[in-house]
This record gives C-alpha cells, structure tokens and sequence, in this order.
C-alpha cells in the first residue's frame, strides 16, 4: 500500500448538520432573558456563523460595554450546558453521506482527523453524538467563540495546529474540508487540497472561493481523491 493521505475536516456546517439552528435558538434566548425585544434572524445567524458568542450579540444590540455583553456569553454558555437534551442534541444531525465517506477513506487505508473551531470539551462530545467519532486519528478543538474580539486570525491558528499534527508524520497528500474561507486558508497554508463544502439547505449564494475544489455532497471527494 502506498502512503497514507491524511482528511483534515472542519465539524460544523461539514460533517454535521443542524448547529445553526441551535445557535440560532441559543441567541434568541439570551436576548429574551436580557430584555431585549428582537430576535436574531436564520439568515443573520448563518451571516455570523463561526463568530464568537460575543461578537454575536455585540452585533444583535449594537452594545459597547464589555462587561455587558461578557454577562451575555456568559448566560449563553449556561443555557447551553443547562439544555444540551433540548437544544443542542435536538437540532445536531450527522450530514449527509458522512460515516459512509469516513469509512471509505479508513477502509482504504488513510486517516481522518478533526479541526474544529469549537470548544476543545465540547468537539469530542459532538462527534460522539452524530457517531462518527470512531473514524478519527484525532478530534481536536482550536475554540475561539467566548473570545471578546472577532479573530481574524483562526485561519493562522488551525495552520499551526494541522502543522503540529503532521509534523514528522509521512502523509503523501492533505486534504482539507471545510465550510469557510479560513478553513480553505488554512489548508493552503499547510500545502493541503482544499474542499470547500456548501450546504443547499442553508447557503442560497455561493461565493467566490480560494479553493480548489467545491462541492456539494460529501461523496464527490471519494470521486475526486484517488485512494
């Protein structure tokens, strides 16, 4: 067998399918427990989709006092953890075609890892949910949702991980998936072959992308990446 090909995946928006709705429920709550009468929208939560609670709600009220809107992550994070049955495992579904592409790409000999712009405590917990946790080397979390600040960074941050990952490891090619633009910079970063996926059901336009490929069903990498 020749050399291994390693499948770096973004989690949400890629391999599972629901979140944004859960985060769409999780805003409207705390805005309701803060008194503030409006809602977030499906199309702003989709806008914002990878933007840090903070950054969320500083956008939904236009507030400027940190300590305010620090109060506000605050009581998301507790009516998450408080409602996970209700909320989170109500609305998180696995996509489409995933465990099927996984087990492929492990049958064939490969590996998969998870790079995931979530709570490194919460990744594993996901993946286990939707049950597609057995088909990784790895599953990690490079969080950056309860930061104060819109990182424009991350891409940088998810390189230097996959870098680590790599490090001293002989994978003949990388490929990256993921559903952002600072995932397909940080495949690029790494030399990676990037996939930007796009989901119908969510995403009415498609935006020009950097990547090299982008595709609408997980199984069109199995088409694409000889193994």
């Amino acid at each position: 067998m020749g050399k291994k090909i390693l499948f770096a995946w973004d989690f949400h928006g890629v391999l599972e399918k629901g979140n944004v709705y859960a985060v769409q429920e999780l805003v409207n709550l705390v805005l309701k427990d803060f008194n503030i009468n409006k809602e977030i929208s499906l199309k702003e939560t989709i806008e914002w989709y990878g933007l840090s609670w903070f950054d969320y709600f500083r956008l939904m009220t236009h507030e400027k006092d940190q300590r305010f809107l620090k109060k506000m992550v605050n009581r998301v994070l507790i009516i998450q953890q408080q409602n996970w049955e209700t909320i989170t495992k109500k609305h998180l579904k696995a996509r489409d075609f995933a465990q099927e592409v996984l087990r492929e790409i492990l049958k064939q000999g490969h590996k998969n890892i998870i790079l995931s712009n979530t709570q490194p405590k919460h990744i594993r917990t996901f993946a286990e949910l939707i049950n597609i946790n057995c088909y990784f080397d790895d599953i990690i979390g490079v969080d950056q949702h309860c930061k104060t600040r819109i990182n424009k960074e991350v891409h940088k941050i998810k390189a230097e991980t996959l870098k680590k990952f790599i490090k001293n490891k002989n994978f003949s090619k990388i490929i990256a998936i993921g559903d952002k633009e600072s995932d397909i910079k940080a495949g690029r970063i790494c030399g990676a072959t990037t996939f930007l996926f796009i989901d119908e059901e969510i995403i009415s336009e498609i935006k020009p992308s950097e990547s090299d490929y982008v595709i609408k069903d997980l199984r069109e990498i199995l088409k694409i990446v000889k193994l």
